[in-house]
C-alpha cells in the first residue's frame, strides 16, 4: 500500500468531526468518545488523559514506540507527540478535537456558549507543548550530540586553565576556590544532616558540616567525601532545599553514560555555560561543574539533559556530589579540569 494512502489527512479528520456531530441537543457529550472517534482507540489513564496512535504516525522519521502520543482533555483538549515530523497532522487533529468537543458541548447545552479556556490554561498548554517538542528533539538528537561533541577526558585535562599536575590530595582546596571565602558550604557524608525535629544534640553535631569556605580551608586534610554546589544560610543543620541561600553551580552527571559520552555532554553544554571543574569520582562517572544557569536555560536543561542520559536529581539545590581529594573504595576522587578565572 502506498505510504500516502495510510496517512490521515486534515480533511479526513474534519470529515470525521462532522459525522460525529449529528446529535440532538438532549444528548450529553462524552469528550472521551469524541477523542476516540477522531484518534481511534485511546488507552485511558484517568478521566482526562490517555495514550493513542499518532494521527501522523506514518510521517515519523524515527521509530514509534508505545506511548509516544498522548491526548489530554483538561483545559483545551490537546494531542501531544514526541516526534516532530508529524506536527502538521497533530495540529490538524487538535483542531478537529477541540472543534468537535466545543460543538458537542454547544448542542448538549442547548446552544449555550461553551466555556473557553482561561489565559492561564492556554499558557500552561503552550508550555506543555513546548516542553514536549523540546523533549522529542533532545531524544532524537542524543546520538548526534554524543558523536558531534565527542571528547576524551584526557583532552579536557590538557585544556584545564589550572594545570593539575600534582597529586589529588589538595584538589578539594582548589575546588573550594570557586566559592567566596564567606560562603557557607556543606561538606560531609550524605547523612551528615538532620531534620528540624531532631534532638538538639544532633542538630549541634550537624551544624559542624556547614562552615564558611575560609573555615574549611583552615583544616589540615579533606573533611569529607561529599559537598554541594550551593551556598547555605548561616547556622543551619539540614542540607535541605529550604536552607539553600543560592545555587552557585550546576553539577551534571550520569550513571548511564560512559566517561567519553558524558564529556561530549559537557562539551555541548559549554556552548552556553562555563565549565568550572570536572571531577573524576573514582568510580564509573565524571561530574561537570558549571556556572549556575539562568532560569530559562535551567528550565530547558531540565527537559533536555535527562533525555541525554543525565541524572535529573542534579537540579535539586541541595544535591550532594563528590568532593575531589577524598578517598573512595581504594581510589581518590580527583580534579581533571579547573577554571577559577573570575570565579563567582
Amino acid at each position: 500500500m502506498p505510504a500516502a494512502s495510510r496517512k490521515r489527512s486534515p480533511a479526513k479528520l474534519n470529515l470525521m468531526t462532522t459525522t460525529y456531530h449529528k446529535t440532538t441537543a438532549s444528548q450529553a457529550i462524552d469528550p472521551r468518545s469524541v477523542a476516540e472517534s477522531i484518534l481511534g482507540h485511546v488507552e485511558w489513564q484517568d478521566g482526562v488523559s490517555g495514550f493513542c496512535q499518532c494521527p501522523g504516525g506514518s510521517y515519523h522519521t524515527h521509530g514509534t514506540a508505545e506511548r509516544h502520543c498522548r491526548v489530554t482533555l483538561d483545559g483545551a483538549p490537546t494531542v501531544f507527540c514526541f516526534h516532530t515530523s508529524c506536527l502538521a497532522q497533530v495540529e490538524a487533529a487538535n483542531h478537529a478535537l477541540r472543534s468537535a468537543i466545543a460543538k458537542g458541548e454547544l448542542a448538549a447545552n442547548g446552544h449555550q456558549t461553551p466555556r473557553q479556556p482561561t489565559p492561564a490554561e492556554i499558557a500552561a498548554i503552550k508550555e506543555r507543548e513546548r516542553c514536549q517538542l523540546l523533549k522529542a528533539r533532545a531524544k532524537g538528537g542524543k546520538f548526534e550530540i554524543l558523536d558531534r561533541f565527542a571528547t576524551d577526558p584526557a583532552e579536557l585535562w590538557e585544556t584545564s586553565p589550572v594545570r593539575l599536575t600534582d597529586g589529588a590530595a589538595n584538589d578539594w582546596r582548589w575546588l573550594l576556590r570557586l566559592f567566596h571565602a564567606d560562603d557557607v558550604v556543606w561538606i560531609g557524608a550524605v547523612n551528615d544532616s538532620c531534620a528540624d525535629d531532631a534532638p538538639e544534640s544532633r542538630k549541634a553535631d550537624c551544624r559542624k558540616y556547614f562552615r564558611t569556605v575560609a573555615e574549611w580551608l583552615a583544616l589540615p586534610a579533606v573533611p569529607g567525601q561529599f559537598t554541594c554546589p550551593s551556598v547555605f544560610k548561616c547556622g543551619v543543620h539540614s542540607r535541605g532545599n529550604a536552607n539553600v541561600l543560592l545555587r552557585r553551580f550546576l553539577v551534571i552527571e550520569s550513571d548511564s553514560l560512559n566517561k567519553a559520552q558524558i564529556c561530549a555532554v559537557f562539551s555541548w553544554c559549554r556552548q552556553f555555560l562555563r565549565l568550572r571543574a570536572m571531577v573524576d569520582t573514582a568510580g564509573r562517572s565524571l561530574h561537570g561543574w558549571f556556572d549556575a544557569p539562568g532560569t530559562v536555560t535551567e528550565n530547558e536543561l531540565k527537559v533536555i539533559l535527562p533525555e541525554f542520559g543525565c541524572d535529573p536529581a542534579l537540579f535539586k539545590l541541595a544535591q550532594p556530589c563528590r568532593l575531589p581529594g577524598a578517598k573512595r573504595d581504594g581510589g581518590t576522587q580527583a580534579l581533571l579540569y579547573l577554571d577559577v578565572g573570575g570565579a563567582r
